[in-house]
């Protein structure tokens, strides 16, 4: 009897699971395009806040993402296909690398990245109403665990903890009118006068 229950508990575990995961991807799917404005902040593994930043952003899914940091300093992280840009605004510096050799930006790649190629790198659970957690199922995550948290068909927050126990919070304020995005809102244009490092072999 106690083997049969073992059985049935591990069916049930198993079959909540696959429903979490369900849940948590007709969310992102339904996301096909959003915008707004962010604010996060990075603590460090005593929970102590050690930097503060905000901004807007905006996704178009698939495979465009754009994430501006407008304070204390100006920075830009851009997603356009296999390209990812990193434009330091104020450094007057960009950088350009392909999406698909860098995996520490999977935990943003979650919002614009390809659904059915995310599906197969996380583990998920379902925290509460919701909330959901991913844990990385590949070894060259850099990070341990990523939570989702929604309202309804709006994702409001992110928490993203690293392998050395950082936590970076993000909360997020979906615009009330947000405006119709095409690809061409995501494509980055090197400013006059920046300088430009290449780590793509392009």
């Amino acid at each position: 009897m106690k083997r049969i229950t073992q059985t049935a508990l591990l069916a049930l575990f198993f079959a909540v699971s696959a429903m979490a995961d369900e849940q948590l991807w007709a969310l992102l799917e339904a996301q096909e395009a959003a915008s707004g404005q962010f604010i996060q902040e990075l603590y460090d593994e005593e929970g102590e806040l050690l930097e503060r930043s905000s901004g807007h952003y905006a996704i178009l899914r698939p495979g465009f993402f754009r994430w501006e940091i407008d304070y204390p300093d100006r920075q830009l992280l851009l997603v356009s296909g296999d390209l990812f840009w990193h434009y330091d605004i104020d450094l007057a510096t960009a950088t350009r690398r392909s999406t698909g050799d860098d995996q520490s930006f999977a935990p943003l790649a979650l919002l614009g990245g390809d659904l059915e190629e995310l599906r197969g790198r996380f583990r998920v659970t379902r925290l509460g109403e919701g909330e959901f957690q991913l844990q990385p199922t590949y070894p060259a995550a850099g990070f341990a665990l990523v939570e989702m948290h929604w309202d309804g068909p709006l994702l409001r927050a992110m928490e993203i903890l690293d392998r050395s126990g950082q936590r970076l919070q993000l909360a997020l304020e979906p615009a009330a009118n947000p405006v119709k995005l095409a690809s061409g809102d995501f494509q980055f244009s090197v400013p006059e006068g920046v300088e430009v490092f290449y780590d793509d072999g392009v």
